[in-house]
């Protein structure tokens, strides 16, 4: 009898140790898939702000783009070890991975390969995102803007085209076919690539901000920021900027808190500028492009692209 109790007891505390064992190994794999999906960020340790990239949409293409920022003078050059006077000033490189939302914005994504794994021809070159300056933050929507050098808006028989190197290339609109208010990819984080619904060319604009609300109902989201080696998003907004009032400024990664009142009139002015700024655009008026707002005062250029 009591060799009967005690091969029970012995039963019941193997399987006590046996669900603890499950337990500790179902935390682990949960806890080292946060550490894989988790950084859209720019650091591997997961805050409040970062979030897990099963929580996005899923991922039908990737591209890579290898990125660098200048020093203050706009150089790149190697120094010699004893020819460098600050430290801090010398050119960053970087690696990113995008995530492309295929199915979510099919047509975003389509039109942005097309400017991926483009051909080189230096008889008849055509556009590509290998040649992307990244030149404006703007200060009120955080969004990071690039776009790719010397493609320009025309106009030509009473319609607006493309024009690059002296060719010219029809313009469409990254319109979605559907667009219901449940299927909206919202601005809520940072690192995501969005696209404006009015731009004609294929730039493209990345967040750095944790919410930029603002831009729903003017952009589409059809990407992420997978890996960021260098945190290059991070050091974008540490870069000093023009204002439109002609003021150097740091960028920063948050809004400021204007008051309420403030608040409200910087929204309905924002709202309004943007919504003049994507009228002129759509009609082929680059004036506005020409304003130092959120101006980098930094050369910040793609130097490679290409889908893995």
């Amino acid at each position: 009898m009591i060799g009967h109790l005690t091969e029970e007891h012995d039963d019941k505390s193997a399987q006590k140790k046996l669900s603890s064992d499950q337990q500790r190994r179902t935390l682990i794999q949960h806890f080292a898939q946060a550490i894989v999906a988790a950084p859209i960020g720019f650091s591997s340790r997961v805050s409040a702000d970062s979030t897990t990239v099963s929580s996005l949409p899923q991922v039908t293409h990737k591209v890579f783009m290898d990125i660098r920022i200048s020093r203050r003078d706009g150089t790149f050059y190697v120094k010699r070890p004893e020819d460098i006077g600050d430290p801090t000033d010398e050119p960053v490189y970087a690696h990113l991975v995008l995530g492309l939302f295929g199915n979510d914005a099919p047509n975003c994504v389509q039109q942005f390969l097309k400017y991926v794994d483009v051909p080189f021809d230096l008889d008849n070159p055509s556009p590509s995102y290998s040649t992307t300056r990244f030149s404006t933050l703007d200060s009120e929507s955080g969004l990071l803007i690039g776009g790719i050098s010397g493609l320009d808006v025309t106009t030509l028989a009473g319609g607006n085209v493309l024009e690059y190197k002296g060719r010219v290339i029809p313009a469409k609109l990254w319109l979605e076919n559907t667009k219901k208010e449940d299927t909206v990819l919202r601005h809520d984080r940072k690192g995501l690539l969005t696209h404006r619904n009015l731009d004609l060319t294929p730039s493209f604009g990345v967040t750095t901000r944790s919410s930029s609300s603002s831009l729903d109902s003017s952009h589409t989201v059809f990407g992420c920021v997978l890996e960021d080696t260098n945190g290059f998003l991070q050091k974008v907004i540490d870069i000093p900027a023009m204002t439109s009032d002609g003021i150097v400024s740091k960028t920063s990664n948050e809004p400021v808190n204007l008051g309420a009142g403030n608040a409200v009139a910087s929204s309905l002015f924002t709202a309004q500028r943007r919504v003049f700024r994507d009228a002129a655009k759509t009609f082929g008026d680059s004036r506005l492009d020409r304003l130092p707002d959120g101006k980098l005062l930094r050369r910040i250029e793609v130097t490679q692209v290409g889908s893995l």
